[in-house]
């Protein structure tokens, strides 16, 4: 038996196991999938070789001690800085990746959203008949941690003009080493139009809004798409969109999508994308 967990604190709302367990019971595969409640970052490389695990997914707070702490790291998540899956290779080398970025995109092109100028190709398959309802030319993310990071450098690549805003400008080097803007919430204009408006941080956790009422009510009447990436409720922030009567999107798709890609890197025999999702959408519960 193959044995696999998420890494995070908190820990116990996590659905991966859920999902993850669903295809591999489905496809009869032997792998198990459980949570680990990680209590400090530094413990992370330790841990996994303690419950020896083949591969993990890794969420808050502890992405970018996983970054560090891998032997090897994939590219898209080099240029990152942010991991939030390990597998363990034949030779024991743990390899970093990040799934949330391509996971991501994946929820905007079901949506029926084009994304920039230079969408990469090859990274899923979906259905043909999904209809395209818009451009995603430009973008504003709340928060500065590793989904965001994920996020910023991924919409960035594909050629969408890209805004990052934080409580603290304890990240801003490494927005613009990427050429990516940034600015702390007390700056930001809330006059401002981005086509997307993405709330990455843990304001949602707590039950309340990311930014002010006041400075976000602006940003979101001018938005195609607020997309909040915590699931499982309505968050305030996506109820102030529901009242401006602007779309919106909560996480649990990028949560299964980053979910599908991570598994087939932990399980290589796995081909069928959209066959995944399948299974895993038909037990989600939020």
């Amino acid at each position: 038996m193959n044995y696999l967990c998420v890494f995070g604190n908190p820990i116990a709302h996590s659905l991966s196991p859920l999902l993850h367990n669903a295809v591999f019971e489905s496809l009869a595969l032997p792998y198990i999938y459980g949570r680990f409640c990680l209590q400090s970052g530094e413990c992370l490389r330790e841990s996994f070789d303690m419950l020896n695990l083949c591969g993990a997914n890794i969420t808050l707070p502890f992405k970018e001690y996983a970054y560090h702490q891998a032997d090897i790291i994939d590219p898209l998540a080099k240029n990152i800085g942010a991991v939030n899956t390990l597998v363990r290779a034949q030779n024991g080398t743990i390899i970093g990746y990040n799934t949330d970025a391509t996971g991501f995109l994946a929820t905007l092109v079901m949506a029926g959203f084009e994304v920039g100028s230079k969408m990469p190709q090859g990274q899923m398959t979906l259905p043909s008949h999904i209809p395209t309802k818009d451009r995603i030319n430009s973008a504003l993310i709340l928060g500065a941690g590793g989904s965001a990071k994920a996020l910023a450098c991924v919409l960035h690549d594909c050629g969408v003009q890209v805004m990052v805003a934080n409580r603290s400008n304890t990240q801003e080097s490494f927005f613009t080493s990427q050429a990516i803007p940034f600015c702390t919430f007390d700056t930001l204009e809330s006059n401002k139009h981005f086509d997307i408006i993405i709330n990455a941080t843990s304001a949602s956790l707590k039950n309340t809004l990311p930014l002010p009422e006041s400075s976000l009510r602006p940003l979101l009447s001018n938005t195609k798409l607020a997309y909040d990436l915590m699931y499982g409720r309505k968050t305030p922030f996506l109820c102030l969109s529901d009242s401006l009567g602007i779309a919106s999107q909560d996480g649990a798709d990028m949560l299964i999508m980053q979910a599908v890609y991570a598994q087939k890197l932990f399980c290589p025999q796995i081909r069928d994308e959209i066959r995944s999702y399948t299974i895993m959408r038909s037990v989600f519960k939020a």
